[in-house]
């Protein structure tokens, strides 16, 4: 049997006869091992069919609907209608041509539906939903705090997925401060999203002092400021965050994006979040042995207990080398620590992307990879800092030089 573990070889019974995809694959590369007929072995080089995906909205009879527009690994376009909000009304699927791109068959069926109304709305048209958290004052980052978990199971995590489902809502970033912590989403139908997130709040088992808000904008609220500022700083200051807050609300019209333009999908690599006893465990563990805390590290301070190696940034090429290694050497499951979101499950093609500030590490603890919000990469791991030396053996002076 094969599953779709991400392994980039695999021993199968195969027909000679199958041509293209192979159970969610694209065959790129197969040697015939003849043994005593009749048994042929056949070991193919695969790597995963990506999905791509399509969302185009209408507004009609007061409502908005939507088309999600999905190219299965298959070779299936499925496509679903309905009210957003609520679950598809109506869903088809039709297979494509074996050889036909993923996005350029999402791109010809989106132009079509583009002829019938749909499209993406601009925010002038559509309202934000605002989570309006007031919490314990934390001087870290989100994740180390004691109630980050709470907050992202019963609460953002939910939310989130009730938004994807039912396509009736889009993140658009969030901020926080002094115990303030707000989360922003273009809405649809308004009063459909208001009572998911109402509904999912009262049944959440721990509770905060949550404001749901739903408005043209964003909802306000005022970063304090020390009463012992002078009061020209104090207006300066507001003038400032004023011209910030608008700036922000306006780039989505400022740099429209192509409507047609399809997202990725992960299949079997898509993060799987750690929470409970387990994310606990891990957090503790990964303290004791490499003193990281969901906080700064080496360069930024120094904290690390052990020889470590670090970079200002790495091409392409070389996140590429330090990736095969991981893979070779990786103990599953393999965790990504983002200090802004949590903890979580995730795949060796995602260690250098989608990091902002955090680590990366694996089962073993051998070894640790920390990314700064200054584009540092630190290497931790005795074997892991060889490897880095080694590959730099050229360039010795862009180690640890910060």
């Amino acid at each position: 049997m094969l599953k779709n573990t991400g392994t980039n070889f695999s021993l199968v019974f195969f027909d000679s006869k199958n041509q293209g995809r192979f159970g969610g694959y694209e065959i790129t590369k197969s040697v015939e091992i003849a043994l005593q007929p009749p048994i042929t072995f056949i070991i193919l080089h695969l790597f995963p069919v990506n999905t791509y995906r399509l969302i185009l909205y209408r507004h009609s009879e007061n409502r908005w609907h939507y088309v999600r527009l999905t190219a299965l690994p298959e070779g299936l376009l499925r496509t679903e209608t309905g009210c957003c909000g609520l679950a598809p009304d109506h869903m088809e699927e039709h297979s494509v041509p074996a050889d036909a791109e993923a996005q350029t068959i999402l791109r010809e069926a989106g132009a079509a539906w583009q002829e019938k109304g749909y499209g993406k709305p601009g925010t002038n048209n559509t309202e934000v939903l605002t989570l309006h958290f007031q919490m314990r004052r934390w001087s870290g980052y989100p994740a180390s705090a004691p109630w980050h978990d709470d907050l992202t199971a019963h609460y953002l995590d939910p939310i989130a997925a009730a938004f994807e489902t039912h396509c009736n809502g889009i993140a658009r970033g969030s901020e926080r401060f002094s115990g303030n912590y707000l989360y922003y989403y273009t809405i649809f139908n308004a009063d459909l999203a208001l009572e998911m997130a109402e509904n999912i709040a009262a049944a959440a088992p721990v509770k905060f002092l949550l404001d749901i808000h739903v408005g043209r904008r964003e909802k306000q609220v005022h970063i304090p400021i020390d009463p012992n500022v002078p009061e020209y700083l104090r207006s300066l200051f507001r003038v400032v965050e004023k011209s910030a807050r608008t700036i922000a609300g306006e780039l989505p019209t400022l740099f429209p994006t192509d409507p047609l333009q399809p997202e990725y999908l992960p299949n079997g690599d898509a993060r799987k979040r750690v929470q409970g006893e387990e994310a606990a465990r891990i957090r503790e563990v990964l303290k004791e042995k490499w003193n990281f805390d969901s906080s700064f590290w080496n360069p930024l301070t120094d904290a690390a207990p052990t020889q470590v190696v670090f970079l200002n940034g790495m091409p392409e090429e070389r996140t590429r080398k330090v990736t095969e290694w991981i893979s070779r050497q990786l103990r599953t499951p393999l965790y990504m620590l983002d200090c802004e979101e949590g903890l979580f499950e995730i795949h060796p093609s995602d260690i250098f992307k989608n990091i902002y500030e955090g680590a990366v590490f694996d089962a073993s603890l051998d070894w640790i990879i920390y990314f700064s919000h200054h584009h540092t990469v630190t290497f931790g791991g005795d074997w892991l800092v060889d490897a880095v030396k080694d590959l730099y053996k050229e360039e010795p002076e862009v180690l640890n030089s910060w």
